[in-house]
């Protein structure tokens, strides 16, 4: 099946790590497009829409508010790279 929502939320922050997008943009569009999109993610893949919410939402942007800039591009490096290894081992 195609992922075609799951790759555009993933790709802002792709984006955001690849310096195109500030932090600020990635702030306010990545919980709205994820908002707009997790329905039909979730029809792509339920599972893995659900590890993007969780980890790049809740345990990424939303812990965010007291990191340094340096520190916050780090720690959404590593939640988005944890997501990409667990859907690559098939965990989701």
């Amino acid at each position: 099946m195609r992922r075609t929502n799951i790759n555009a939320v993933l790709k802002i922050i792709r984006m955001y790590l690849d310096g195109k997008i500030s932090r600020i943009d990635l702030t306010l569009d990545f919980p709205d497009e994820l908002e707009k999109r997790y329905e039909k993610m979730s029809l792509e893949d339920r599972e893995y829409a659900k590890l993007i919410y969780d980890r790049l939402l809740e345990d990424g942007i939303y812990c965010g508010d007291d990191l340094s800039d340096e520190d916050f591009r780090d720690l959404m490096k590593g939640q988005y790279k944890d997501v990409l290894d667990i859907a690559r081992e098939g965990f989701v």
